[in-house]
């Protein structure tokens, strides 16, 4: 069975991807931006501790990304039967997956056994240097780095926009 033997819509996936990004993101700075106003103190709180360690933020979406490629069919063994990657690889691929496609992509995190570690290696080989002593701590990943600095400049301007509503009153 081919896909043009099913009665398949077009739907333009770039243009539903933008929509659902921007609308989630919308709705996200609304709720933060609520919240984070009325409770300056927690969210910046908050924030300085996902600065301090940015694995209490990506510890739970690594593992929400891996459930998700479970529940799509990605396992250990291999894409699983009558799974939505195994329709997806059928209608779209048949038995040929290109090399670097985001479907290869997803067969291999679905199929090794610790992915972050070696993804958090590669990352860390391909953005620092190779430094001449090596008893110096290691910096982190370059995704832990980035939340790190992002949540701490967060608080400072949640902190910030406190302080001038506070210079701000009568």
């Amino acid at each position: 069975m081919s896909q043009q033997d099913l009665d398949l819509p077009d739907i333009e996936w770039p243009e539903l991807w933008n929509t659902m990004h921007a609308s989630s993101l919308y709705a996200l700075t609304k709720a933060n931006t609520s919240w984070s106003t009325r409770h300056p103190y927690v969210a910046a709180g908050a924030l300085i501790l996902i600065s301090a360690n940015p694995e209490l933020l990506l510890t739970p979406l690594r593992l929400a990304g891996r459930f998700t490629l479970y529940i799509f069919g990605f396992r250990r063994q291999g894409v699983a039967k009558d799974s939505l990657a195994s329709q997806y690889q059928s209608h779209l691929y048949g038995g040929y997956v290109p090399r670097d496609s985001t479907f290869a992509r997803f067969q291999s995190y679905g199929a090794a056994d610790n992915y972050d570690a070696d993804m958090e290696e590669a990352l860390r080989l391909a953005s620092v240097e190779e430094h001449e002593n090596r008893d110096q701590p290691e910096t982190g990943s370059i995704l832990g780095v980035g939340v790190s600095w992002l949540s701490g400049i967060g608080a400072v301007f949640v902190l910030g926009r406190r302080c001038i509503s506070d210079l701000m009153r009568p």
